[in-house]
C-alpha cells in the first residue's frame, strides 16, 4: 500500500513540475513577443527620427541655396519686382517641398502604427525633434 502511496505521490510531483515547466515556457514566449515588438517599435521611432533630421538638414541647405540665389540676383542689378517673384516662387516651392516629404513619410509607415505619429506637418515634424 505504501507503494502505491508512493507512486501516487511521485506521479504528482511529476505533473506539478510539467506543469510549472509548462507555464514558464509560455510565459517566456510571451515576454519575448513583447520584448520583441517593444524593440521593433524603438528600432521603429530612432529610424524615424533619423529622417526627419535628414530631411531637415536638407531644408537647411535649400534655404541657403535660396538665399545664395537671391543674392547672385542682386549682384545682377536683377530688377526688385523680378526678386521678389523669384523669392515668392523659392518659397511656395520650399513649402510644397516640405509638404510633399512629411506626407510621404506618412503614408510610408505601416498602417498601424500611422495613428500613433506625433506629427501632421512640418512644423509638428520639426518640434518633435525639439
Amino acid at each position: 500500500m505504501s507503494f502505491f502511496l508512493g507512486a501516487v505521490i511521485m506521479e504528482n510531483e511529476m505533473l506539478v513540475n510539467l506543469l510549472w515547466f509548462l507555464s514558464g515556457a509560455v510565459a517566456y514566449k510571451f515576454l519575448s513577443y513583447i520584448f520583441g515588438i517593444g524593440s521593433a517599435i524603438n528600432l521603429f521611432n530612432q529610424t524615424l527620427v533619423g529622417s526627419l533630421l535628414l530631411v531637415r538638414r536638407m531644408n537647411e541647405q535649400m534655404l541657403l541655396s535660396h538665399k545664395i540665389h537671391i543674392t547672385s540676383l542682386q549682384q545682377q542689378q536683377t530688377s526688385e519686382e523680378e526678386i521678389e517673384n523669384t523669392k515668392t516662387i523659392d518659397i511656395q516651392s520650399l513649402e510644397l517641398w516640405r509638404s510633399m516629404i512629411i506626407t510621404t513619410i506618412i503614408s510610408c509607415c505601416p498602417r498601424k502604427i500611422r495613428s500613433g505619429l506625433k506629427f501632421d506637418d512640418w512644423k509638428s515634424a520639426m518640434n518633435l525633434l525639439k
